[in-house]
């Protein structure tokens, strides 16, 4: 009965009839007729609404008849109405708006679009996906683009995002406003892994470094959103070959404007790469990589649009190490999968909804072989296999409470299951599980006090079964804009966070611990004019209730982050040049795990600064990205040290020089771009630390290799994404 309900349901959402649907498209421009991006439009008292893309166009359907009005508004630019007719014959509505910079009077003005903010991205910096290819090393990893941004620390020996003072568990990736818990690949330790998604999938990268909305939790520093595309506009079929592997894409527009579908499938293979390049490793399987991905999108009319993305990989490396005089054979073998159903559209006439369910799935076993030095030596071997499912459902609701106002009320629910099991030899122990419920409310307010005064008030529920602990997070900013370009917000928030499974999963005593808490206090600054942003934040951020393991296992470690962070971006001001440089000043120091007392941890350097360029050639063409970063030398542990020297250590000043050269051609009636990328550049040598294996025995931590080289070969049908990317680029 619910099979023929849901095949119902479906067929009666793929029947809506395709020649109702009306296409309003467009250009919106500032008074230089410069295209603006991120402007709003839609139609006064309806759901039909679009934002504008980089080139300042947009495109939306309507099922409306008669005398419409269509509106086009953005934060600094008064509002602009435009009277239009629809009639039965009409298929298509051409529109050009031309905003002036004004204060935003929105007295009498209610339009609601399907861009309501249902993921908590008002205000936050963002990447855009060329931006993120284009970037200079970044091999087109979304992570990669992030640790340029204030904040963020320029790991590269380890996965992760670590932000102010933070670790890499304490930020949170979100795909449509759902967790993605498996958002990294698994490979072999002290190497930073790479993203699983690629840049392109998402309409945009939006990064929270502190004091984020109310609409997620679990993170005590920080929170990645990703909006994933809506539906696709032309059919194509396309695909690479490189130094790494190859992959094959194929996206298909059924019905104009209303259902798309694509996929894609990749492999990828170090092993001719590493026996060209030398590593400081040897490996001997890998690392390998096979990867499938599946989308689909469907726009309801006005009513909806409905989201479904899904992935499934599997990786595989081992490697041999010298480890304390012996050589030793690690291995990892990872499988994951993730998939999320979104839904966002209205109920009713006063309230949208956004509705969803994602599941992160993994199953990664890894090993250590201690070879025998010696024919006839017993080998010892060790494993742990760890397997996880995490199901995340998420409901928000919102509705307009007067002009400029705004309500949210929603849930969250995330249910895990995690299974772990050691080995040592042809011993296995009993496996341990770990079933945990996380559930939370929470309600949300954007209310706009005056023309230059509005505020955000946020107040999340959570509670969590693993350590049965309840626990209520206020959060609230306040924003005053002066003029048309400035503005000064001042926020605070409360963050919550439960210890990793790893240290709950054989405790039996976890119901003494306690959520992990970090209370945030930022003053920013925010100068944005055309094709200029200035960003300045200081803050404060102060830990409690830390999860300590020495002498035993509690929640009473502390610790305090604080600095102050710049962002300047400029965009064009040379001819096709576009560049950002962003410096971070940190002071941090945490008592927690093992540390004895309060110090500044191994991930943190106190001072980060990122210097990115992009330069076009258009009469080639020809894009060149470069990226230099800078971070002061970071603590490490030295046993030679008394115990009140712990951490005093610092390894070397980190400098890394980035490159990626684009080159846009044709081969035969395919669109083609040639790319090559390398990192670290000028061979700069990079220390992370160092491990001891005696008093006077150490090894450095470094890459894998002095350089990394990319050189792919990237092929489209459909789409000219030759001329698409160049376009993007002259008008960014």
């Amino acid at each position: 009965m619910k099979t023929r309900l849901q095949t119902f349901i479906l067929g009666l959402l793929l029947s809506s009839p395709a020649w109702s649907q009306v296409v309003v498209q467009g250009k919106v421009f500032n008074a230089q007729m410069k295209p603006l991006a991120s402007a709003n439009i839609g139609i006064l008292n309806s759901y039909a609404g679009a934002t504008t893309d980089a080139d300042g166009s947009f495109s939306f359907t309507t099922d409306g008849r008669g005398t419409v009005q269509v509106v086009a508004q953005m934060l600094g630019y008064a509002h602009l109405p435009m009277t239009i007719t629809i009639s039965d014959t009409t298929r298509q509505v051409t529109l050009k708006f031309v905003l002036n910079e004004e204060s935003i009077n929105l007295d009498g003005v209610t339009v609601k679009t399907r861009k309501t903010d249902f993921l908590g991205r008002g205000g936050l910096p963002s990447l855009k996906a060329l931006e993120v290819r284009a970037m200079g090393g970044s091999n087109a990893d979304i992570a990669n683009g992030i640790r340029t941004m204030p904040g963020v620390q320029a790991t590269s020996d380890a996965t992760g995002l670590f932000v102010r003072g933070g670790t890499s568990d304490e930020t949170k990736v979100y795909v449509d406003g759902l967790l993605a818990n498996n958002f990294f690949y698994n490979g072999s330790p002290g190497v930073s892994q790479r993203g699983r998604f690629a840049p392109e999938l998402f309409s945009g990268n939006f990064f929270s470094s502190g004091g984020y909305s109310a609409l997620y939790g679990q993170a005590l520093s920080s929170a990645l959103i990703l909006e994933t595309n809506d539906v696709a506009d032309r059919s194509s079929i396309g695909g690479n070959i490189s130094t790494t592997g190859a992959m094959l894409e194929m996206n298909r527009v059924i019905r104009p404007e209303r259902l798309s579908a694509g996929g894609s499938i990749t492999y990828t293979n170090m092993s001719p790469y590493y026996h060209i390049v030398p590593q400081r490793r040897t490996f001997t399987a890998g690392p390998e990589y096979l990867d499938g991905l599946f989308h689909l999108k469907y726009r309801a009319g006005d009513k909806g649009v409905l989201k479904i993305l899904g992935t499934v990989g599997r990786n595989n490396v081992q490697f041999l190490q010298n480890t304390t005089g012996r050589t030793a054979q690690y291995g990892l073998v990872s499988s994951n999968g993730f998939v999320s159903v979104s839904y966002a559209g209205s109920v009713g006439k006063e309230w949208t909804m956004n509705a969803g369910f994602g599941a992160s799935l993994s199953n990664n076993t890894a090993s250590i072989d201690s070879l025998p030095m010696i024919d006839g030596q017993v080998s010892l071997r060790r494993s742990r296999q760890v397997a996880q499912q995490v199901y995340n459902t998420r409901v928000v609701f919102r509705r307009s409470i007067g002009k400029g106002s705004d309500l949210y009320l929603g849930m969250d629910h995330v249910m895990t299951g995690t299974d772990m099991q050691l080995a040592q030899q042809h011993l296995i122990a009993p496996t341990q599980h770990l079933n945990e419920q996380y559930g939370a409310v929470f309600a949300e307010s954007n209310v706009s006090l005056s023309r230059t005064l509005s505020t955000r008030l946020g107040l999340r529920a959570e509670g969590a079964s693993a350590i049965s602990r309840l626990a209520v997070a206020p959060r609230m900013s306040l924003s005053y804009a002066p003029g048309k370009v400035h503005k000064l917000t001042l926020s605070y928030g409360q963050f919550y966070q439960q210890p990793t499974y790893d240290y709950l999963i054989s405790n039996t005593n976890r119901n003494s611990l306690r959520f992990q808490e970090a209370t945030h206090y930022i003053a920013s600054y925010q100068m944005v004019r055309t094709n200029q942003l200035l960003r300045v934040e200081l803050y404060q951020k102060t830990y409690n209730r830390l999860l300590r393991t020495s002498p035993d296992t509690s929640s009473t470690g502390k610790g305090y982050a604080r600095g102050f962070e710049v962002l300047w971006k400029e965009e064009n001001r040379l001819p096709n040049v576009n560049y950002w440089v962003s410096y971070s000043y940190l002071d941090t120091k945490r008592q927690y795990l093992d540390y004895p007392m309060l110090v500044q941890p191994s991930f943190a350097a106190t001072h980060t600064l990122a210097t990115v360029v992009n330069v076009l050639i258009p009469s080639i063409p020809l894009n060149i990205g470069l990226t230099y970063t800078f971070a002061s030398g970071r603590p490490y542990y030295n046993p030679n040290r008394s115990k009140d020297q712990f951490m005093t250590d610092h390894t070397p000043a980190y400098h890394n020089v980035g490159a990626t050269v684009a080159y846009l051609t044709r081969i035969g009636k395919a669109n083609s771009t040639l790319a090559f990328s390398a990192n670290n550049l000028l061979g700069n040598q990079q220390i992370f630390g160092y491990q001891y294996s005696s008093l006077t025995n150490r090894e450095a931590s470094m890459p894998l290799a002095n350089r990394f080289y990319y050189l792919g070969l990237f092929i489209n049908w459909g789409i000219d994404k030759r001329s698409k990317t160049l376009n993007d680029l002259l008008q960014n």
